[in-house]
């Protein structure tokens, strides 16, 4: 897989998407409507950021992005409330955006 079809964001009761191990170098923007997830992972793949609207994904739990060519993540991350983990090793992050603490009530494991 290197890229998902735009509908991808139609897949309101989605709950998990593994897309791990694939060529995907960018996300879609509706991706934001995955209202459900809880779970995803999207690691060693070739993204190189996120869209803005991933932090619409309030549900989402675990965000595992580890092995890809990150530079930065969106400053919407603040908005995932129920975050637990954030696994993002392995890539060219320099820097987190502020905005990550304000998980510090549900963030677990970073």
């Amino acid at each position: 897989i290197i890229n998902f079809p735009d509908s991808l964001g139609n897949l309101s009761s989605l709950r998990e998407l593994i897309c791990s191990r694939n060529k995907i170098n960018m996300l879609p923007d509706t991706i934001g409507g995955l209202v459900s997830l809880e779970k995803l992972d999207c690691s060693d793949n070739e993204i190189i950021s996120f869209p803005d609207s991933t932090g619409d994904m309030t549900s989402l739990l675990e965000l595992k992005c580890n092995n890809n060519i990150i530079r930065s993540i969106p400053d919407s991350i603040g908005n995932m409330s129920s975050l637990q983990k954030l696994v993002c090793s392995e890539n060219r992050i320099k820097s987190l955006p502020e905005s990550i603490s304000s998980l510090s009530t549900s963030l677990t494991g970073l």
